[in-house]
């Protein structure tokens, strides 16, 4: 990717969005923030989204089931714009919500941020 499209358009704005998230993957999340990237969990978050949007055809998206036992806790985070007219559209079409569209996605960053580490 050319470095000039890691930067986002003035029109890209972020939209604030309370969502529920799974506690293991926000932690993870956090922790991401803490011991290696200089970022706040909603730039990961976006970096997750972006990811999913990019890497898979709408029809390869599969239901993401919450695991047995783990809790979800409400979360204020701040989505691009494309980003989350992006989920949107999946939505639409898929029948997803967003909330499991965004635990998706961050539960494939961190499966591949694994796989690349070990």
């Amino acid at each position: 990717m050319e470095a000039i499209k890691k930067l986002y358009t003035k029109g890209n704005y972020t939209i604030q969005k309370s969502v529920a998230i799974e506690d293991k993957l926000y932690t993870e999340l956090k922790g991401m923030t803490i011991n290696k990237y200089n970022a706040k969990v909603s730039d990961i978050i976006n970096v997750c989204i972006e990811e999913l949007i990019e890497n898979n055809d709408i029809n390869d998206i599969k239901y993401y089931k919450r695991p047995y036992g783990e809790i979800l806790i409400y979360r204020s985070i701040m989505i691009r714009k494309e980003n989350l007219k992006a989920l949107e559209e999946i939505k639409d079409i898929k029948g997803i919500t967003i909330t499991r569209l965004i635990n998706l996605a961050i539960k494939e960053f961190i499966e591949k941020q694994k796989i690349k580490g070990s």
